[in-house]
């Protein structure tokens, strides 16, 4: 064995060497109550879009039946006042 000391090769990986601590890094700029506070402004937001896509479309479909009701009376009537 030779008695020449031990190179060492340059790390591959350069990873720290502990977790990232807390307010450091990516977590500085986090903020809970922030992303709880715009998750549910989507939410509700959302839901209200939905809600009133669904009372418009409930609105069209019986406005669609209310006329076709009115219609078949005026051909009923129609049918009965010519002989």
């Amino acid at each position: 064995m030779s008695k020449a000391p031990a190179q060492t090769l340059p790390k591959a990986v350069y990873a720290p060497s502990e977790y990232v601590k807390f307010g450091e890094g990516a977590s500085k700029h986090f903020g809970f109550t922030k992303h709880v506070a715009i998750a549910m402004t989507l939410g509700v937001g959302l839901g209200l879009v939905w809600k009133t896509w669904h009372w418009n479309e409930k609105r069209y479909i019986a406005q669609y039946y209310a006329d076709m009701s009115r219609r078949e009376a005026r051909e009923e009537n129609a049918r009965q006042v010519t002989p």
